[in-house]
């Protein structure tokens, strides 16, 4: 449940910078088109580019000036070479595989071949050059882009306001089904009501994995930054598109804090031999001769790493670490869809649930700790920030079946509702004359009044119900199915509430006490409220205290709350 000014979404998108026109007569030939940064290239009759199979076999040396790529041809054996940006790739003539960087080969569609004077080269190769790449078989047309000119192209048409073209000329089939026009209007709205009108881009940077380029870009407005971050795939379409609010030139850093004396770490592997095996640390006391309690602990929402990195903050890197000084073993993991983001982008969006982005694999912790002859099975734990503290209940019910759990910032209510809560404190500043105000109130109702419509559709009607709040509907039906109150009311067994009392974003005077009136008919629940904490259990102070920005002040998780949590646990 990370501050909703965190504009994030996930959509996946195509590329093509041409007009649409009609098709030529049937039986016409097309004069195949190459364009690189949206000017056309011309060649010679007898050196243009071609046609064969499914790709396009281009005059390597004349692209390649276009587009700053040094190409090198060793005649003797027939090898020819292309670097571009520290990127390197080499090939044999005739042959169907080339290698990346001098150890990554990879398969290309058509040979190499050298016709005439001229070394004609399948387009792949451009793309595997961190290079967007589209081909229009039909059109007979190839457009290429740098990285920079991409994502300028692409935040043009939003800042035109041409989203019927971004999403008829970019968009796939696939995520033409996950995301209108107007949803794209209605973002790109709100990130100018909020910053302003774009003014340009800033710095850009690209990487690649295996044939997906993500190319991560600063847009710059008159109140604040944006970052865009846009995947493309192989063809060149656009698969994944994401606006957050850029961190500071400067980024602050999370505190650096050594492991404890007495305290050791392991590598380990949650749910191994699945198909998303997560990376994970084991933080457990030394020299123990006794079979130790143990933790495991749950990220709230969005993706994080095993420390819930945030901003200045690991908060579970400190748990871990001072748990672990109680005698205390603990294990943390790679979230999900941190490790596998491709299984909750594009199509597959629309049907991801927190059962596969946080149940299951709490309950294979569990079951991890358990299974380990150095802890007591009978001694597990659950803690579970934010999210994770309101998905517990749910977790232990459907097989974590823990000792007890520890609720950190987590709340009774839905997500929905939350959301809604977010979204309305971050316009009260605004002035009850500006007109801002009541547009973003109207638009906040309605994307409320879609929450409240899924309550009448099965869950397999929400898959086709438009998204709430940016976020698929199919997400938010799942997760009401199992409401975490009505969950947790049947608990009896321990179970501790933890709140820091300036928390902003689930509400001290709101979700709190629901929980007290929640968990009355449990005699071994337990709650506190930390004075002056935070989100995060961090002590909230200075002149961005109560806000997101606040979070990027150095901070660690409060002593008394890790001591009050590791004592909670002995004492049981």
């Amino acid at each position: 449940m990370r501050n909703k000014l965190s504009f994030i979404l996930a959509c996946v998108l195509l590329v093509g910078v041409w007009s649409w026109s009609a098709p030529a007569a049937h039986g016409a030939a097309l004069k195949m088109t190459f364009s690189v940064n949206n000017e056309v290239l011309k060649f010679p009759v007898n050196a243009a580019p071609f046609a064969k199979g499914n790709t396009v076999l281009v005059p390597i040396r004349k692209v390649g000036e276009a587009l700053s790529l040094e190409v090198h041809y060793i005649k003797k054996q027939k090898v020819l070479q292309l670097s571009r940006n520290g990127q390197q790739i080499t090939l044999k003539l005739g042959a169907n595989e080339a290698i990346l960087n001098g150890k990554d080969k990879f398969v290309i569609e058509e040979k190499a071949v050298l016709q005439g004077n001229l070394i004609y080269a399948p387009i792949s190769l451009l793309t595997a050059m961190g290079l967007v790449v589209s081909y229009d078989s039909p059109l007979a047309q190839v457009t290429v882009h740098t990285p920079q000119v991409f994502a300028e192209k692409v935040t043009g048409l939003l800042a035109s306001n041409q989203h019927e073209v971004l999403w008829r000329q970019f968009l796939n089939e696939s995520s033409q089904k996950a995301i209108t026009v107007t949803k794209l209007q209605e973002v790109w709205q709100g990130i100018t009501d909020t910053y302003g009108e774009y003014l340009k881009i800033g710095s850009v940077t690209s990487h690649q994995v295996n044939h997906d380029l993500t190319i991560t870009c600063t847009a710059i407005f008159p109140k604040g930054n944006l970052t865009i971050t846009i995947t493309t795939d192989s063809s060149g379409k656009i698969k994944g598109l994401w606006f957050a609010p850029a961190a500071a030139a400067t980024p602050s850093k999370a505190p650096e804090l050594k492991l404890p004396d007495g305290v050791t770490e392991e590598e380990v592997i949650v749910d191994a031999g699945s198909s998303h095996p997560l990376k994970g640390l084991l933080t457990l006391p030394n020299h123990t001769t006794q079979p130790l309690a143990s933790v495991v602990l749950v990220q709230g929402s969005g993706a994080s790493d095993r420390d819930e990195t945030v901003f200045a903050y690991k908060p579970f890197r400190d748990i871990a670490y001072g748990l672990a000084k109680q005698g205390i073993a603990v294990l943390r993991y790679d979230k999900r869809n941190y490790s596998y983001p491709e299984q909750f982008m594009g199509a597959a969006a629309a049907t991801v649930s927190v059962k596969d982005e946080t149940v299951d694999d709490a309950i294979a912790a569990a079951k991890m700790l358990k299974a380990d002859k150095r802890m007591n099975p009978a001694q597990v734990y659950l803690v579970g920030h934010s999210l994770g503290g309101m998905l517990a209940p749910r977790i232990d019910a459907d097989g974590g079946n823990f000792a007890g759990l520890i609720l950190l910032a987590g709340s009774p209510r839905s997500l929905l509702e939350i959301i809604y809560d977010q979204n309305m404190a971050s316009i009260q500043n605004l002035s009850d004359t500006d007109p801002r105000k009541a547009q973003t109130i109207a638009a906040i109702e309605t994307e409320r009044s879609k929450g409240k419509g899924l309550t009448a559709m099965t869950l397999e009607q929400s898959k086709a119900a438009p998204s709430v709040f940016g976020v698929p509907a199919y997400y938010f039906k799942e997760m009401d199915m199992y409401p975490s109150a009505e969950l947790a009311r049947n608990l009896t067994k321990p179970v501790l509430v933890l709140q820091g009392a300036d928390d902003f974003q689930v509400y001290p005077d709101k979700d709190f006490p629901q929980w007290k009136d929640v968990l009355k008919g449990n005699p071994a629940a337990s709650f506190k409220l930390y004075p002056g904490l935070n989100h995060f259990f961090v002590n909230d102070e200075g002149k961005d205290a109560g806000t997101a920005a606040g979070y990027n002040k150095p901070g660690m998780v409060d002593a008394q709350v890790i001591t009050d949590m590791g004592q909670w646990i002995l004492n049981l």
